[in-house]
């Protein structure tokens, strides 16, 4: 099996928590489908993410495809796709491309210590 880590999309408002099941079939980088992390359950703020092979998207990997430019339109074109959905509902901060985290625990520890300055 392929480790997998976590792809970050952008920051978002969820104000009235009904995000999640707007996204629900919403398919980013890698097929992978879109999901939300959030510090609390009854935050407001949060990132859509997803998860990727690490094998593409460790370091190393990264500067060797991001000269592949079929690999980089597909990667470019699925990040805007769900930047595109989320930005249809809410307010939305994009993130980099390929901005990636070691897992939803690393995501929900970012937001909350950015938390502020996002909200």
């Amino acid at each position: 099996m392929t480790e997998a880590i976590i792809y970050a999309y952008a920051v978002a408002r969820d104000a009235d928590g009904s995000l999640e099941e707007a996204l629900s079939g919403l398919s980013g980088v890698a097929d992978a489908p879109v999901h939300l992390v959030r510090v609390g359950h009854s935050d407001d703020v949060v990132v859509a993410v997803s998860p990727v092979p690490e094998r593409d998207f460790h370091e190393a990997a990264l500067r060797t495809h991001l000269e592949d430019l079929d690999w980089l339109e597909s990667v470019a074109r699925a990040h805007h796709r769900v930047i595109e959905n989320l930005a249809a509902r809410t307010a939305v901060l994009p993130l980099r491309l390929a901005t990636v985290y070691l897992d939803d625990e690393r995501v929900r520890l970012m937001l909350r210590a950015r938390h502020e300055a996002f909200a």
